[in-house]
């Protein structure tokens, strides 16, 4: 990894531990329930205002493959933090995997308990449904994350049949 990668990985890792801070703040001042959800709001729009940006029209229009092949593109530094890749996808569905999670990783060096672990993991997941979901137009659904102890993160998207 270049030492610009290895930099933004250590970003990311400071990341994870400013909200694991920004949860036990939240959660002191506001109870346990508002922070979750003030804090998976602001994640989710995040996640979809930098997916609008970001994602093909072809993408941002339908096209779940495409959308696919740019979330677990092969882009080094997402390689090197998340290890994304297509498990499968077709026009209606696609399963994407990730094996690595800096964030999580960050959680259990600051040995938080695996409940604060698992919370943080949804909140931070709040992200890739601001992308599917709200950016994109799709429906995600996890099928285990690294945060609940799982080797993988498994993502599966589907089309919207509701949408347009």
């Amino acid at each position: 990894m270049t030492e610009t990668g290895k930099k933004v990985a250590e970003a990311t890792k400071q990341r994870a531990a400013v909200l694991a801070h920004m949860l036990r703040v939240l959660r002191e001042r506001l109870g346990e329930d508002q922070a979750v959800e003030l804090m998976s709001e602001a994640i989710y729009a995040h996640g979809r205002d930098k997916s609008l940006k970001g994602y093909s029209h072809s993408a941002r229009t339908g096209d779940l493959v495409q959308a696919a092949r740019e979330f677990a593109g092969p882009d080094p530094v997402k390689q090197y933090q998340f290890a994304p890749r297509i498990v499968s996808a077709d026009g209606a569905e696609a399963v994407i995997a990730m094996s690595r999670c800096p964030l999580v990783e960050q959680w259990k060096e600051m040995e938080l308990p695996a409940e604060d672990v698992r919370l943080l993991c949804r909140i931070a997941r709040s992200v890739d449904f601001g992308t599917w979901e709200g950016a994109l137009g799709f429906l995600l659904c996890f099928e285990g994350t690294r945060g609940e102890g799982k080797e993988e993160c498994i993502l599966r998207v589907r089309k919207n049949v509701s949408k347009g």
